[in-house]
């Protein structure tokens, strides 16, 4: 079974690194740099979504409550530049 990992954040060189190690440790990986664009490439066939909190348009979290209220359980990691909690 082909299953992928789904890299969603709006910065291109963060894109490019997480998909350069993950590549090399062996990983399927594909890449949206957006959530809205996340949300038309996701399928069946990944197994994880490492997701940026901040981004433009729709947010990290906010893709995630989406998800979640769809009934989708994909295991999400969120990545985040935050030094602080709120």
């Amino acid at each position: 079974m082909d299953r992928k990992i789904l890299i969603v954040d709006d910065e291109a060189d963060i894109r490019d690194i997480l998909q350069f190690n993950l590549e090399n440790a062996g990983f399927n990986v594909e890449c949206a740099s957006s959530a809205e664009d996340a949300l038309e490439m996701l399928s069946d066939r990944h197994s994880l979504i490492l997701l940026d909190v901040m981004m433009h348009g729709m947010s990290g979290f906010q893709m995630a409550t989406l998800l979640r209220e769809r009934g989708n359980l994909t295991p999400i990691i969120f990545l985040t530049a935050k030094d602080t909690q709120d």
